[in-house]
């Protein structure tokens, strides 16, 4: 979050919105390294919005509306806004109580329409409560919201397990609140995160298919988006925009667009100190340590772990079957009594 709003910061100081660390739903702390940020809406991100604020075609306005008049918006500040031909309502999202009336549900508990761990329903959440971003997109989200979910319809048992230990009692509950015109079926982000987490934690299992997304995604972006190539797309289409304008009518000066390679590789080398690892600018992985570029890899049957030389995870694993297995060999297999008599490690009297 503290990266996202310094990279914010060369933009916001273009078009004159202050300090983006000011705003009222910015949370962070005195040296501005950690920061959570929770709102009802989203923020702008599109760099036509902040340039035609740059250029004079566009304009933020903050204040309610009192009337109407021929062509003019009559403000509760007094203010009048002149020359107003369209008016577009965009007041976020409102969902439709057609999804409740379909479900046949009154109440969403965690994911799933009326606790029913069959039917499971996903929204773009709406609001922000976030400290740390991955995208500013649903995509990303929504593949790991699918493959979680469908390992427990997979593994049926599995959600039989987290059933009896309570999963669906502790997982929150939305409820239609018409006054508001929400059906239960709109939750917002705090609710979803939290829904994910209980269920992660019931079920770590769930996550399994999406830890490499975080690899696939960085050799991703860089080959279908290199910096330079990124750079160079975004400022043909930032000059674009001025020349189209300009032959309307603007009479703003050039704007020039306000990164450069250097600032990003600025970005890359904090976030490198923030993980703990050097990404560099040109999206190479050669250096990435063995282990890393291994996460989420599923191993062939027979084949050594990665981690079969490293003492701690050897012994860790040998106090899980110690432990854990044991308890299920001594509750399930038929020889279970004589392995909770004669405790070995692999070994039988």
């Amino acid at each position: 979050g503290a990266l996202v709003l310094k990279m914010l910061e060369p933009m916001y100081e273009l078009v004159g919105f202050g300090d983006p660390w000011e705003y009222w739903s910015v949370h962070a702390n005195s040296d501005r390294t950690k920061v959570n940020i929770i709102q009802n809406s989203r923020f702008g991100i599109g760099d036509v919005t902040f340039l035609a604020v740059a250029c004079g075609k566009l304009e933020y306005v903050e204040d309610t509306l009192k009337r109407c008049a021929r062509h003019t918006l009559h403000l509760t500040n007094g203010r009048k806004l002149e020359d107003v031909k369209v008016i577009l309502k965009s007041l976020g999202l409102l969902g439709d109580y057609e999804v409740d009336r379909l479900h046949k549900m009154k109440k969403m508990v965690g994911s799933y329409c009326d606790g029913d761990w069959r039917r499971v329903l996903m929204i773009d959440a709406t609001g922000m409560n976030a400290a740390n971003f991955t995208t500013f997109s649903t995509g990303i989200g929504t593949k790991g919201f699918v493959f979680s979910h469908k390992y427990l319809h997979d593994h049926p048992r599995e959600y039989d397990r987290i059933a009896k230990e309570g999963y669906i009692q502790q997982l929150p509950v939305n409820e239609a609140r018409e006054k508001e015109d929400k059906p239960a079926y709109v939750t917002d982000v705090k609710y979803s995160m939290s829904a994910g987490i209980i269920m992660s934690g019931y079920c770590p299992a769930v996550d399994q298919d999406n830890q490499r997304d975080p690899i696939y995604k960085h050799r991703m972006y860089h080959a279908a988006h290199p910096v330079e190539l990124t750079l160079e797309t975004v400022k043909k289409e930032w000059d674009e925009y001025q020349a189209k304008w300009k032959a309307q009518g603007c009479t703003a000066d050039y704007v020039p667009y306000p990164y450069t390679r250097e600032m990003i590789d600025g970005y890359f080398k904090e976030y490198s100190k923030l993980l703990g690892i050097e990404v560099y600018i040109d999206g190479r992985t050669d250096h990435w340590p063995a282990e890393l570029s291994a996460v989420g890899k599923k191993e062939k049957f027979g084949s050594v772990p990665a981690w079969h030389d490293r003492d701690e995870s050897v012994g860790m694993a040998q106090k899980a079957i110690d432990s854990d297995h044991l308890k299920w060999w001594g509750g399930m297999a038929p020889q279970g009594d004589r392995l909770q008599t004669n405790q070995k490690y692999f070994g039988f009297p």
